[in-house]
């Protein structure tokens, strides 16, 4: 991804809609999965946005490809944060965790079955993996293009995907679910119209922004309880590594 993407998402992350509810979302599903003290690896950390709240209650880790986004977490005060991807795990080499996190990083991958094979093996046994990926190849836009994405997700193929890996799938969902209307009209409307954004990440008028978030943010409950919902922008999976099992 481009540097100057990492400048923009630290510019918005903490007003812009989707980055606030998402990361609630994502704190409420990793706590419900690890007791307070277990450890977490988020795994293309980025900015550090989420990795800064697990933090509170979870001892953290994070891997970036990105110098400059490892910078940018280091300047939040986390320490546990290395350059390392998904595919380059030597930075905590010898560690296992209880929760490893992909928030929107496998798309990113030619080998999106290696990066999950690579996740399961710094996994302690009975440890869960949460992914997170866009949606449909129908929706594939200049959104991608810009962010350099190899693919877009529907949720059968990853579901299977992470039984390749070695994974038991417990909760396979779409997510930001109200949404999608929206976002499938302003994507179609550009590629007929061949226009593209001047800024993706402008923040929408105060009203705008706080109802999108409250909208987003309302799947919170149903995603930790396990709801599946019908359709969605993006996918989240839960799959968890035996508990026999010690390694891929």
């Amino acid at each position: 991804m481009d540097a100057v993407m990492y400048d923009q998402f630290l510019a918005v992350e903490r007003s812009h809609w989707w980055f606030r509810a998402r990361r609630e979302i994502l704190l409420g599903v990793v706590r419900g999965l690890a007791p307070a003290g277990a450890p977490v690896l988020d795994v293309g950390c980025g900015t550090g946005f989420f990795l800064e709240a697990i933090s509170e209650t979870h001892p953290s880790m994070g891997l970036d490809s990105a110098p400059v986004a490892v910078s940018m977490s280091q300047e939040r005060g986390l320490k546990g944060v290395f350059v390392g991807s998904a595919n380059d795990l030597s930075a905590v080499e010898g560690k296992q965790f209880s929760v490893v996190t992909l928030q929107d990083v496998i798309e990113h991958l030619d080998d999106d079955l290696g990066a999950l094979k690579g996740a399961f093996g710094v996994l302690a046994p009975g440890g869960h993996i949460v992914v997170t990926v866009p949606a449909y190849p129908s929706l594939w836009s200049y959104h991608d293009e810009r962010n350099q994405h190899r693919r877009r997700y529907r949720r059968r193929p990853l579901t299977a995907l992470l039984r390749q890996a070695g994974f038991e799938p417990v909760h396979v969902s779409y997510f930001n679910c109200a949404l999608l209307p929206l976002a499938w009209m302003a994507r179609t409307w550009r590629r007929v119209s061949g226009r593209t954004p001047e800024d993706e990440f402008a923040l929408p008028p105060g009203p705008v922004n706080e109802l999108f978030r409250s909208v987003f943010q309302a799947e919170r409950t149903m995603l930790m309880r396990r709801w599946r919902l019908p359709w969605g922008l993006s996918i989240l999976a839960v799959a968890k590594k035996p508990a026999g099992l010690r390694d891929y």
